[in-house]
């Protein structure tokens, strides 16, 4: 990281050049808070400073500021978080995707090193430098101190304000200056008027290169149940059976409310990212109903709920077939990801096999049989990594932000959200790519095949 001298910045078409920005600032300057929601208006892969040490520190769970690395560990450490940023940033951008580099880059090498990683993959290049007023710094220091976890961030501040240096290497265009003493919104907004990103949101973002490998949610993605009343039905019947066999006669009103109940606490445990599914469903409705003990019902009441959703009326959503069918064409494998809720795999197994979709998903990763729901990175990971095919050459197709979208950003996979059958209106971060329908998705990804029901 040497000392490269002021030059013309290299320009680039903003609608189709990626963009890579460096976020810059002193301790408690509310530079991670722009970063974060910088990312989110962009689509970004945020490398965080603050995860990426807790990776590589011997003791994970020791809080350590890049202002005390000098003090704690050996010489090059710094250097060391720093190639790392580098690394996968260049990961990110090859694909095309925006890149949000969360660390204080103190120094003006530092600087330059990101700006020359930018110009080396042709991306345009803004680094980010957020200032607060002494009086914010303060209040933000006193908070932390008097925080739960490590104190001494006055002391850290003090450190890195003696080894922070004034920005004087890069050109007007590629350095802005941004007051964080407001709200963070505000910042956001101010960030978004520099030209290179200004003009890559006025004309949206531009398709992505073709992906070496796809992954595909399940439900409301290449699956749908067309009547699902009718499975709820059949469920809370079955739990008023359940209950009658084990001498407790209750009403169908306080079976739906046993049911019920118990498929909330399932959707709490879901959101909380714990695999929960027929089994767990069975025994808490049974409890919801005073039957706390198992009973000779219990295993027939799971498979029944297990089995409910054949009684739903499953389709395929119109054009998964054909999409699936022209990445084989492409020679682009496919993978299923899929939360499993109350049907498990053996019979999504079925459901995809009776819809001619199962062929093609070389891999099938669910909930129930992997131990863990999305957005968990295993869940990404499981499915890609016996494809050979690293996140960030491979795209995700679903219809949620919570999972979908955030857990596969979480990789550096591009994200692609498909609003066929359900619109996720969740104030969370969006995809990359927004489809209507399966027909766009084959056109975002440049398939020659026509997509048919």
């Amino acid at each position: 990281m040497g000392g490269t001298p002021i030059s013309e910045p290299v320009r680039h078409d903003p609608a189709r050049a990626p963009v890579l920005v460096a976020m810059s600032g002193q301790v408690a300057s509310g530079k991670s808070s722009v970063a974060r929601g910088l990312a989110e208006h962009l689509g970004a892969l945020c490398v965080e400073g603050d995860g990426l040490r807790s990776e590589l520190v011997p003791q994970p769970h020791t809080a350590v500021h890049e202002a005390d690395w000098w003090r704690i560990f050996e010489r090059g450490f710094e250097e060391r978080i720093y190639a790392e940023f580098m690394r996968r940033a260049r990961q990110a951008l090859s694909t095309g995707r925006p890149v949000v580099l969360d660390a204080c880059f103190p120094r003006n090498a530092q600087r330059l090193h990101a700006r020359a990683l930018a110009r080396e993959v042709g991306a345009a290049f803004l680094l980010v430098e957020c200032v607060a007023s002494d009086e914010t710094v303060r209040a933000r220091l006193a908070a932390r101190d008097s925080g739960p976890g490590r104190g001494g961030w006055r002391a850290i501040h003090g450190s890195l304000a003696a080894r922070y240096e004034p920005c004087i290497s890069l050109a007007p265009d590629e350095h802005m200056q941004v007051s964080t003493d407001g709200r963070v919104e505000q910042a956001v907004a101010r960030v978004l008027t520099a030209p290179c990103l200004r003009e890559r949101l006025r004309r949206g973002a531009a398709a992505p290169p073709r992906p070496r490998a796809v992954t595909f949610d399940c439900w409301n993605t290449l699956l749908c149940e067309e009547d699902w009343e009718t499975a709820h039905a059949l469920r809370v019947e079955e739990l008023q059976l359940a209950a009658r066999s084990a001498g407790r006669n209750v009403s169908q009103r306080d079976a739906r409310r046993a049911f019920d109940a118990a498929w909330e606490r399932h959707m709490r445990l879901w959101a909380a990212g714990e695999a929960s599914g027929a089994r767990e469903v069975a025994l808490s409705g049974l409890a919801e109903l005073g039957l706390r003990a198992p009973h000779p019902a219990l295993e027939d009441l799971i498979v029944m709920f297990e089995e409910a959703s054949h009684s739903s009326r499953v389709r395929a959503l119109d054009g998964a077939r054909a999409v699936l069918d022209g990445l084989a064409d492409a020679g682009i494998p496919c993978a299923l990801i899929c939360d499993t809720g109350l049907t498990p795999g053996r019979v999504v197994r079925r459901h995809l096999d009776a819809h001619h979709l199962l062929q093609g998903l070389a891999v099938q990763v669910f909930s129930d049989e992997l131990g863990v729901p999305k957005p968990d990175a295993r869940t990404f990971r499981a499915a890609l990594e016996p494809l050979g095919v690293p996140p960030e050459h491979a795209l995700h197709v679903g219809d949620l932000r919570r999972t979908d979208v955030a857990g596969a950003r979480a990789l550096g996979m591009t994200t692609v959200r498909i609003r066929a059958r359900h619109d996720d209106a969740s104030d969370l971060a969006d995809a990359d790519h927004l489809v209507e329908s399966h027909a766009e998705l084959a056109e975002l990804l440049g398939l020659a095949a026509p997509v048919v029901a």
